[in-house]
């Protein structure tokens, strides 16, 4: 699990994160009262963080003491559902299948691996653009 969606989300539910997640891993779980970040999707890129109009994203490590409890409640969120992927992606229909694993552990990797200054990051763009593309993310 890379991010958490903490309190500030209960009842906001503000859908700007999910407009930019780039591997649509943020969902509107049916039932629920507040945004999911899928622990496996997520591939840890941040861009949902500075959208979020009521600062409710944390990276796992910097969730703050008061909202600890959101960590397991964020992980727990996925078990026993079905997820199906929506036709405008982001499941804000409550359901979504996590779209090609094999790519986003690809892009994961790359990214960790830049993160690490163990890859140039021009050299990571050149093989995360065919996966994303694989995706149906298209990238100018």
């Amino acid at each position: 699990m890379a991010f958490v969606i903490a309190e500030p989300c209960v009842d906001v539910k503000d859908t700007a994160c999910v407009k930019v997640c780039p591997v649509d891993c943020i969902y509107d779980l049916e039932g629920e009262n507040q945004l999911y970040i899928h622990p496996t999707e997520c591939i840890d890129c941040g861009a949902c963080q500075p959208e979020c109009p009521v600062q409710a994203i944390f990276p796992l490590s910097d969730v703050p003491a008061q909202w600890a409890s959101y960590i397991e409640k964020n992980a727990k969120a996925f078990e026993g559902r079905e997820i199906h992927a929506s036709a405008t992606g982001g499941g804000s229909d409550g359901v979504a299948a996590p779209a090609a694993p094999n790519e986003l552990d690809a892009i994961r990797k790359l990214l960790e691996q830049v993160s690490a200054k163990k890859l140039a990051p021009e050299a990571a763009l050149e093989q995360v653009v065919p996966a994303l593309k694989k995706l149906g993310i298209h990238v100018g």
